[in-house]
């Protein structure tokens, strides 16, 4: 009887959580879960809005493919289809969408990016800031939902729903570094600013 008992809790923990098995698909896996979601919060430090950019630490908001809501110590925009605003001093002024680091994201762009993926290993497993996840190590290029790509990527996959937890990209060339760390708290709010 104790071994039927203990099968059967065995089989219904392996159905509970999602399996990991190939280091590669499950990067992919994790990335599809992140596109799926709609977008995402995080904290986000780094040349976060590209090479071009300063670096700068703060959290932001994205739903896909163009709603954003940035807040760093630098600067706070939101940026929507109907019109963008940055944050001078406490006010809120209208400005010219062009002017913003980013407006939005390309979801067929994510997409190359994500099939640029390769030379994925496991690196272990780790406690990330909401779940216990597991570490993989990959090369890809190009813009990655969270993160522009050209070189060495390291990224926390939690165990229990395959939801990217952390993202570290650092490019080839200039050794730059991006971090975003992803918060599956709540969903992300972007809405045009109150005057």
């Amino acid at each position: 009887m104790r071994r039927i008992v203990l099968l059967c809790c065995l089989s219904a923990s392996a159905v509970a959580a999602p399996a990991f098995a190939d280091p590669a698909s499950d990067v992919r896996q994790s990335f599809d879960t992140l596109l799926a979601a709609g977008g995402f919060r995080g904290v986000v430090s780094g040349r976060v809005f590209g090479p071009e950019s300063p670096a700068m630490t703060g959290e932001i908001d994205v739903l896909f493919p163009d709603r954003i809501h940035a807040r760093t110590d630098e600067i706070e925009f939101i940026s929507l289809p109907s019109g963008a605003w940055i944050s001078a001093l406490g006010l809120w002024t209208p400005v010219d969408r062009s002017l913003l680091p980013v407006t939005r994201f390309d979801i067929a762009e994510m997409r190359r990016a994500m099939g640029s993926i390769r030379d994925v290993r496991l690196q272990g497993k780790s406690k990330a800031a909401q779940c216990t996840a597991q570490v993989f190590r990959f090369h890809a290029s190009g813009q990655l939902p969270g993160a522009n790509a050209d070189g060495d990527m390291r990224m926390w996959v939690c165990d229990a729903n395959h939801h990217p937890a952390r993202l570290e990209a650092t490019d080839s060339k200039s050794g730059e570094r991006v971090v975003v760390d992803f918060d599956w708290s709540r969903r992300p709010q972007i809405e045009a600013p109150s005057r």
